[in-house]
């Protein structure tokens, strides 16, 4: 049996296709009628090596995987850099189970022949026990090709993109780069820290930063390619490299890289990562490292600099976003997370470090707890970066154009030409059928000038003066032009269902992994195609995918309870932080009493309560007694009683009703408590272990 392995840069041309195969198998991704085409053209069965993965299946199954590695490779701050490093090797490790299935299949196989060596085919070899051969091409072709890949890789990038890559692949440690960023200029209030690597990111955070304008937000800019404009008053912008430092801890890198050696050899015994330490996937780690240590000691030195009440990530997958949530959290600032997308599915495997994540409608949330297994206590739906508008409907029968949202998937090994050959005539059809034009919206990440090409060599001169391409920002203009939407599963699906528009998804072309398409049928955010030809049908279907009246509000609630919960948390911190009263001293505190905290004072003190309540922080705390008078500063003495118990004027615990907040509970007995006027010793007694605990200093003991 002779199979041949086809690398997802080669393409399906050359000396192999001369040759007898009894099958050959396409590392990358292509449409099915693609693969039928070409079986028929070589007698034999050719498919993808992604119609083996398992939907979501393969997602859920890497949590409790990594977890193996966890607190192996721990700095000096509380970072575990498997945690970190362990998302960028994940892929690399599915690819691995996906190459055992295919051995699996291939069990017959005594020749393997691959068009070049990657991870895939080594690991199909070695599970089989039998050689690899590569394709042989002349040392002149091989040049010639990579010379030609890599100017037209130049020549579709703008003089903005390329001065990123540049810095990207030169300058990782910030070195040139911190010699000339200009130092921010410094505000004297508490600021919530906004890190961003991608623009998409940066535009999550500003809504944020736009929804709570009495808050100061200082935007960190680890990329330059992240900047955007306009910035709220409220927010300072600064770069990264400004806070970066000169060098890195040797001694601490030399004992991280060992430390990650001994984890290797212990993972090694495990079946999931036998082949992967063997092949070497592992060893990728140590190079992450420097690079990891540079970018944490730049964030500490925001942290160590600015005043920081808070830390909102909008992309917690992200070294450079990631890292200021694991800091933020072991510094015991609230830690939020949110996400710049529709959903993420890497929320299935990774390890959660936030203490409260803000998903932006129902659909989102029933992703993360059905798919993804996050705690429902830590979700906070109704704080949308993206509000609903007053009137969400746009959608006209007049609009003119079928917008063709497109997305870079070549990130996801799929060949770009086989996707447009199939999808674009039909686009076409449908758009002469109606009366409408083909408009190709690109994502951000993709080059207007490649997909031009692209649509030059896919389309016949009739159809091509149909198509128009456009890499504008997403609009109201282009909204309002939109008569109905095709995509796979990009997030404008969930824009374009949230204002009413008709959104169609090619279902045969989704992910591999991670049920996106799924779950924005389940939620009526599109109506999914399951074939090609399906999208000659769209003028007729129209009518029946218009969203439902209430498919807005199940997408995006933007003016929920807990937007009032996410000012809340943050307001609290800025005022009480620089006081030296730590959410998370307050939270060890009080844990474990069961019952609640009575605030005598003005309404808006007791309206902070039931927000810091909702969103988690107060849902196990004691009866933590005290009085917030108008400074804002906390006098009163505070005590751990049982449920029910409440201060008096002079300092001493009284059993009883006590507002609102007060649950009487039968049985409750007076606790006497420890008075001062002073935050650093503020003292109170638990009534069962008699441990007396510092409310506002950094640890307790027992009399």
């Amino acid at each position: 049996m002779r199979v041949f392995l086809l690398h997802p840069d080669d393409a399906f041309h050359g000396s192999w296709t001369g040759q007898h195969w009894d099958s050959v198998v396409d590392l990358g991704r292509a449409p099915k009628a693609f693969y039928d085409e070409w079986s028929a053209r070589l007698g034999c069965p050719v498919f993808s090596i992604f119609d083996l993965a398992l939907e979501v299946e393969d997602l859920q199954i890497w949590r409790g995987l990594l977890e193996l590695g966890m607190g192996r490779v721990v700095d000096r701050f509380g970072i575990d850099w498997w945690d970190v490093i362990g998302l960028l090797l994940q892929p690399e490790l599915q690819d691995v189970r996906l190459a055992l299935r295919l051995a699996e299949k291939l069990s017959g196989c005594r020749t393997l022949v691959v068009s070049r060596a990657s991870v895939m085919p080594e690991v199909v070899r070695l599970q089989l026990g039998i050689p690899l051969e590569v394709l042989r091409r002349g040392l002149q072709k091989r040049l010639v090709r990579g010379v030609r890949r890599r100017g037209a890789a130049v020549a579709n990038l703008s003089l903005v993109q390329l001065r990123q890559v540049v810095y990207d692949k030169y300058d990782p440690h910030y070195v040139w780069r911190r010699k000339v960023a200009r130092p921010p200029k410094r505000w004297s209030e508490p600021v919530v820290l906004l890190p961003t690597a991608y623009s998409n990111v940066t535009k999550t955070a500003l809504c944020y930063a736009r929804m709570l304008p009495e808050q100061k937000f200082l935007l960190v800019l680890a990329r330059e390619s992240a900047a955007a404009s306009p910035v709220p008053a409220n927010v300072q912008t600064a770069r990264l490299a400004s806070f970066a430092t000169a060098k890195c801890d040797r001694n601490e890198l030399q004992e991280l890289e060992v430390r990650w050696k001994q984890m290797e050899q212990s993972l090694q015994k495990h079946p999931a990562f036998r082949l992967p330490v063997q092949i070497g996937i592992l060893k990728k780690g140590p190079r992450w490292l420097r690079w990891g240590l540079a970018v944490r000691d730049a964030w500490n030195r925001v942290f160590e600099t600015r005043s920081v009440a808070g830390c909102l990530s909008a992309d917690d997958s992200n070294p450079y976003t990631r890292i200021p949530l694991l800091l933020a959290q072991q510094r015991g600032i609230p830690a939020i997370a949110c996400h710049h997308g529709a959903l993420d599915c890497r929320m299935a495997f990774k390890h959660l470090r936030f203490s409260t994540y803000l998903a932006k409608g129902e659909m989102e949330r029933d992703y993360l707890e059905r798919i993804c297994g996050v705690d429902a206590g830590r979700i906070r739906v109704g704080v949308a970066a993206s509000p609903p508008r007053q009137n969400p409907s746009v959608w006209s029968e007049g609009a003119p154009w079928i917008v063709f949202f497109t997305e870079p998937n070549e990130t996801h090994l799929w060949r770009m030409e086989a996707i447009y050959r199939e999808v674009l005539p039909r686009l076409c059809a449908a758009a002469r059928n109606s009366g409408k034009t083909v408009v190709l919206k690109l994502h951000p990440f993709e080059s207007a000038r490649q997909r031009r090409q692209l649509v030059t060599r896919t389309l016949s001169k009739e159809d091509h003066k149909l198509v128009n391409v456009t890499d504008a920002p997403l609009s109201l203009a282009i909204l309002q032009k939109t008569w109905c939407a095709v995509t796979v599963e990009s997030t404008v699906a969930f824009e374009c269902a949230s204002v009413g528009i008709p959104v169609f998804l090619c279902g045969w072309l989704r992910h591999a992994y991670a049920g996106y398409a799924p779950q924005y049928a389940r939620f009526g955010v599109g109506r999914m195609l399951e074939t090609p030809d399906d999208l000659l049908c769209i003028p007729e279907m129209l009518c029946a995918a218009i969203p439902a009246l209430d498919t807005a509000s199940r997408l995006v609630q933007g003016d929920g309870p807990d937007l009032a919960a996410f000012g809340g948390l943050l307001r609290w911190n800025s005022v009480y932080r620089g006081r030296g009263i730590s959410l998370q001293n307050l939270r060890g505190a009080c844990a474990g009493s069961g019952c609640a905290w009575n605030l005598r004072a003005r309404n808006d003190d007791r309206r902070l309560f039931r927000t810091l309540q909702r969103i988690g922080f107060a849902a196990s705390c004691g009866a933590l007694c005290g009085r917030v008078f108008g400074d804002r500063t906390m006098a009163a003495p505070a005590c751990v009683s049982s449920p029910g118990a409440r201060a008096s004027g002079n300092g001493e615990c009284c059993a009883g009703s006590g507002g609102d907040s007060d649950r009487a509970v039968a049985g409750a007995k007076p606790v006497s408590c420890a008075p001062s006027g002073a935050l650093s010793s503020a003292v109170c007694r638990h009534p069962d272990s008699g441990r007396v605990h510092n409310l506002f200093g950094p640890g307790s003991r027992r009399i």
